[in-house]
């Protein structure tokens, strides 16, 4: 059982293996059918017109231009400015050098590698279908027959005889002739460029170094930061200080009358202490029958007892010291011990 599974799963990796393969070898299948080498052809035509422009073109561009001719022009000003790529030498060829890819929205991406003095440059341009091409192209095909019957010849005789001497044009079928007759005369291909993208070619050492670096100061930045927003709130404490001139004033206010509060508790319980030890003495004086005598009558003594209890409660005199405390402390009951 154990061998048979064995078999059936290397069988199934075999398998999906054989797929993936065949997968890889097959191109992707374009949004639209287009001829590649027209499309190559036109993408290095736009190419050369955008690359090297004057100002009084770049401010043209930018400004009035559509999009295609904002986007060219702006991303070959950053790759000058930026990515300093040099000069522009000639279009890359060989296996690489071109990709179609398909885009967003239906469009299709031609991308071309330019060679420059310093490092390649890779150009995408983007296309969206013409849908109205096949009908133009089959008008000029019925007014070029109505044209050779006129002189009395077929169409393919009047097109060579007519317009075999353009190199442009490409004589190889009546298709081709009218897909290069449309673009050179009409300005009008199967395709419309929208959009340009133009980035610099790094190799990988060099955007590892680039994602270190930008890493680095992104983290340096936020640390600074983060500690210069600890250092405004440790700041805070000090904004009402600075700008309420009424708190510092009542602060000191307050500051003075605890001072003073504390000064007189002070002097009632020194003078409190003396009319003490003054009471003390008669009391010994008197006859051992006073003893038992109330001694809540002795207001002096309240006074001085009420005084000593709030002095070792620290609390601030807010009435007479010998009614109550500041925590509603009130002696009710005096009884000596002996």
């Amino acid at each position: 059982m154990k061998k048979r599974l064995s078999k059936v799963l290397v069988l199934s990796m075999m398998l999906i293996t054989l797929l993936m393969l065949s997968g890889c070898g097959e191109e992707e299948a374009l949004n639209y059918e287009i001829n590649r080498d027209s499309m190559q052809s036109y993408t290095q035509q736009l190419i050369t017109q955008y690359y090297d422009t004057s100002e009084m073109e770049q401010e043209y561009y930018l400004n009035d231009g559509s999009e295609l001719q904002k986007t060219a022009v702006s991303g070959f000003m950053a790759a000058q400015t930026t990515d300093h790529v040099g000069e522009f030498i000639d279009f890359a060829t060989g296996e690489g050098s071109v990709d179609f890819t398909n885009g967003v929205d239906g469009k299709v991406v031609c991308s071309q590698i330019c060679k420059y003095a310093n490092r390649d440059v890779k150009v995408s341009i983007s296309y969206k279908q013409n849908r109205a091409f096949e009908l133009d192209k089959e008008k000029a095909y019925e007014s070029l027959v109505s044209q050779a019957a006129q002189y009395g010849v077929d169409v393919t005789t009047y097109v060579t005889e007519m317009y075999g001497q353009y190199d442009e044009l490409d004589m190889t079928s009546m298709d081709k002739f009218l897909d290069s007759f449309l673009a050179m005369a009409y300005n009008e291909r199967p395709y419309e460029a929208i959009d340009c993208e133009v980035s610099a070619v790094y190799s990988k050492k060099e955007l590892i170094l680039m994602a270190g670096k930008n890493t680095a100061i992104g983290m340096g930045v936020v640390f600074t930061v983060l500690i210069f927003i600890s250092f405004i709130i440790s700041l805070l404490k000090y904004l009402p200080l600075l700008f309420d001139a009424e708190i510092r004033k009542a602060r000191a206010e307050k500051k003075a009358a605890e001072s003073a509060a504390k000064k007189q508790t002070e002097d009632v319980i020194i003078a409190s202490s003396e009319t003490a030890k003054e009471a003390k003495k008669e009391q010994i004086s008197q006859p051992a029958a006073a003893a038992s005598t109330d001694l809540m009558n002795d207001s002096e003594l309240v006074a001085v007892i009420t005084a000593a209890i709030y002095a070792a409660s620290a609390g601030a005199v807010r009435g007479p010291a010998y009614t109550a405390s500041n925590d509603k402390l009130v002696v009710r009951s005096i009884r000596r011990v002996r």
